[in-house]
């Protein structure tokens, strides 16, 4: 219990520090790449005007508030994320924005704070390697989405090619943490691992995509799949809600 305790505060603690240069930052990992990935996800929602949205652990808010444009002033987008500082960055962009249907909130992913069936589509942005409970975080993402609604998750995945797996290995644990320095000063937090080394870190004992699809089906989605990107750098996972 008291580890499960230290992850939660830990990694809590790293995305309220990391948070005025999280955008950057995930530019710069992702090679430029990352705003292609989103669009290809926002295509899984099956968003439309009027629809209601939700995206789970939602950092500073980028997700959200391109779901907002495609639901519209009459649909609704909420935003929920356990770090106050991205919070914080999320809400100045709508202020500064014309978008005023979304509404950021903090909490638990593996306790949302909603009614069941709730949303036509939830979301979650490459947040399953930090919950404590990737089970729990999907069933909870499916309590809440209506019956034939979808579920859409983006993840960091290993590529299976073997030269390509070099190549990302190489990079995401050993380029992006030196990335990480120049931005944290390589400041550890929680007396454990800097930022940068801790999300290549995370990504050590998570489960295969199989394993996330087997996942998902357990939790009550149908049309189960996953989708490789960036020669397998990410991968894009989709199910619907049973109906019955």
């Amino acid at each position: 219990m008291t580890e499960i305790i230290d992850k939660d505060k830990y990694v809590r603690n790293i995305f309220n520090t990391i948070a005025r240069k999280y955008d950057l930052m995930n530019l710069i990992m992702t090679w430029g790449m990352l705003p292609g990935w989103q669009k290809f996800l926002l295509k899984k929602t099956r968003l439309t005007k009027g629809k209601k949205a939700l995206d789970v652990c939602c950092g500073t808010g980028e997700l959200a508030m391109q779901m907002a444009e495609l639901v519209g002033p009459e649909g609704q987008v909420w935003g929920l994320d356990f770090a106050q500082n991205m919070l914080n960055i999320a809400q100045e962009k709508v202020k500064n924005s014309e978008q005023k249907n979304i509404t950021f909130v903090e909490g638990d992913a593996l306790q949302l704070p909603f009614p069941n069936d709730n949303f036509d589509t939830v979301t979650n942005g490459f947040a399953l390697r930090n919950v404590l409970d990737i089970s729990q975080a999907i069933k909870e993402m499916t309590r809440v989405v209506k019956p034939g609604g979808t579920v859409v998750c983006i993840e960091v995945s290993r590529p299976h090619n073997f030269l390509l797996r070099m190549g990302f290995n190489l990079y995401f644990f050993k380029v992006v943490p030196l990335i990480g320095k120049v931005v944290d000063k390589g400041k550890a937090i929680d007396n454990k691992f800097p930022p940068y080394t801790w999300l290549p870190e995370s990504l050590k004992t998570f489960p295969s995509q199989e394993e996330i699809k087997r996942i998902f089906q357990g939790a009550g989605l149908k049309e189960v799949k996953y989708y490789p990107l960036g020669f397998g750098a990410v991968t894009v996972y989709v199910g619907v809600k049973r109906t019955g």
